[in-house]
């Protein structure tokens, strides 16, 4: 399918299989003039192969909204004219930043009322 795919977009957790899943090799069989989209983890990508896939141009672009190191220091791939860098705020909507208040605040209320049902037993 990779090297048929005009986009190939990326959406796994970090974990010691998926470090540098998209590597040198699997960019050389992306079909040229793909675009690869990574908003999962930046460990994903080894980014060295993605500077070089985007420079010889064996992928048309990409778009990344995360890194191998956060905040993005690698001046190299910043750069780049055919790739698109954003943040990763996904959950920074006005309903995400609600539902985590929510949460997080039923969370303390729960703490307490655990605490102060401690504290009645003794």
């Amino acid at each position: 399918m990779i090297e048929s795919s005009d986009y190939i977009t990326c959406h796994v957790p970090s974990t010691e299989q998926t470090k540098h899943l998209i590597n040198k090799e699997m960019l050389s069989i992306m079909k040229k003039g793909s675009f690869l989209i990574n908003t999962s983890r930046g460990e994903v990508i080894d980014e060295q192969a993605l500077i070089d896939g985007l420079k010889n141009k064996k992928i048309g672009g990409a778009a990344l909204d995360v890194y191998e190191i956060e905040p993005p220091t690698n001046k190299e791939l910043l750069v780049l004219d055919n790739l698109i860098c954003t943040p990763h705020i996904g959950a920074q909507t006005k309903e995400g930043q609600e539902l985590a208040s929510s949460v997080i605040a039923e969370k303390i209320i729960q703490k307490l009322l655990e605490r102060q049902a401690e504290s009645n037993q003794t």
